[in-house]
């Protein structure tokens, strides 16, 4: 669905995404980094099949993806990164949802910091995509920073422009009992669920 100042951002971000995303202080940046790695490893470990990555970004997620891997992503700039990164993979340029696929296309969808930005009609159709496409489904997305489930408008600044971007985070609860699935991985700034 066309978010067109969303678009805008991701666009305008991708330069300096992996380099501004979640950095706080030295402490932050490494359990960022840390969290990151053990939940690739939980990535690299499931079966091998057919995956596609929603929201693949930079490609920071794809990389521990194993089998045939179709990124996906709305900006071109960000496929680039991820392209560079990971360069066996097959992007495609596509807003979504719906998912430019015909059912069953997929082993398994993996999706990191995507489902978190998507508004209620939003999530509804991934949810109802995703199923259709894959037989799996893997969300990981941002814990909240207390106990409580939160969703608001964010305003992110690059290179002198502001956006408001719609932000939800999670609670391990919050995203488990949301998708219904089994929660795969509980850190203090990620969370992954497995449906």
């Amino acid at each position: 669905m066309r978010d067109p100042v969303r678009e805008q951002y991701y666009r305008h971000r991708a330069p300096v995404y992996d380099v501004t995303s979640y950095r706080g202080d030295a402490v932050v940046n490494a359990g960022l980094d840390q969290e990151t790695a053990d939940i690739g490893k939980l990535l690299a470990v499931l079966p091998e099949g057919r995956v596609l990555d929603v929201g693949c970004g930079t490609g920071v997620w794809t990389q521990f993806l194993r089998g045939p891997v179709i990124a996906l992503d709305q900006s071109a700039e960000m496929l680039t990164l991820t392209r560079a990164r990971v360069p066996h993979v097959l992007p495609v340029q596509a807003l979504f949802p719906p998912l430019p696929f015909v059912d069953g296309a997929f082993d398994r969808i993996v999706t990191a910091n995507f489902y978190g930005l998507l508004r209620p009609d939003e999530r509804a159709a991934f949810l109802a995509e995703a199923p259709r496409t894959a037989k799996e489904l893997v969300v990981i997305d941002l814990r909240s920073d207390g106990d409580q489930h939160e969703e608001k408008i964010e305003l992110r600044t690059v290179a002198g422009a502001t956006y408001p971007i719609f932000r939800r985070r999670f609670t391990p609860e919050s995203l488990r009992a949301e998708l219904g699935g089994a929660l795969m991985y509980c850190g203090r700034y990620f969370l992954a669920v497995r449906v």
